[in-house]
């Protein structure tokens, strides 16, 4: 692979790829944008030379990713294409040591966070130094995340579940959610351990840690599109509500 994800997508599956024809873009390079800010610092804040090659890896990150955006996994854009990850055309960071003994580069943001990716794992993550907070394996593992997301949040099929009392698709309460993967297969193209997917034809869980708190709660939705998917969630999570949603 050696052009930019939009004209080259890889390995995505087909719906990652339907997904970013419909709520993906491409920001076009700036006309003489060619200047670089390369600058690598230590944990404590003083300027190092940082890792070998390291500017000529996020020169192929940018190469691969540069100027992309897309919708985030959650809610549904109704096609209004808001609260977007964005990444940059240039490079505007250089590699920052982290706690773990990691190197992180900003490489985009989302409403005003800074998108991280990691050195040696190529993780994604938002303002990772406090904590590191991580949201996927890869750039492609968000991606695919965020499509499975959307084909489900503007499904005509599929339905929220609906706990008394609760919003649609909220209140799986944790001892729930801890029994669903022994019950639903993993989708693994879009799953990390900070943003896990489950599903089959029947039912659909996301569970992902929120990187918005310290202590980074694990918040859960589920979704149904059949009787049986319905009965086999409320055999784990208790009944639904009967609201149409």
């Amino acid at each position: 692979m050696t052009g930019h994800l939009l004209d080259d997508p890889g390995d995505l599956t087909e719906r990652a790829q339907r997904f970013l024809t419909e709520h993906g873009h491409r920001r076009p390079t700036r006309a003489g944008a060619v200047a670089e800010l390369y600058q690598c610092f230590d944990r404590a804040g003083g300027e190092i030379a940082g890792p070998e090659g390291g500017l000529e890896r996020l020169r192929t990150f940018l190469a691969r990713y540069g100027g992309l955006s897309f919708c985030q996994e959650r809610p549904g854009c109704d096609g209004k294409h808001t609260q977007v990850y964005r990444f940059d055309t240039v490079v505007q960071s250089g590699w920052t040591a982290t706690e773990s003994g990691s190197w992180v580069a900003e490489v985009g943001e989302i409403e005003g966070w800074p998108l991280m990716l990691d050195w040696s794992t190529g993780r994604i993550g938002i303002d990772v130094f406090a904590p590191e907070t991580w949201v996927a394996h890869s750039l492609p593992n968000l991606i695919e995340s965020a499509a499975l997301a959307q084909s489900l949040y503007l499904s005509t099929v599929w339905r929220k579940a609906v706990m008394p009392g609760r919003p649609p698709g909220w209140g799986l309460e944790p001892e729930a959610a801890e029994q669903l993967p022994d019950l639903v297969p993993e989708a693994a193209e879009a799953s990390s351990p900070w943003n896990r997917w489950l599903m089959d034809q029947d039912v659909a869980v996301h569970s992902w840690q929120a990187t918005y708190e310290p202590t980074r709660r694990t918040a859960t939705m589920a979704w149904y599109r059949t009787a049986q998917g319905r009965r086999r969630l409320e055999a784990v999570v208790g009944p639904l509500s009967e609201r149409v949603t």
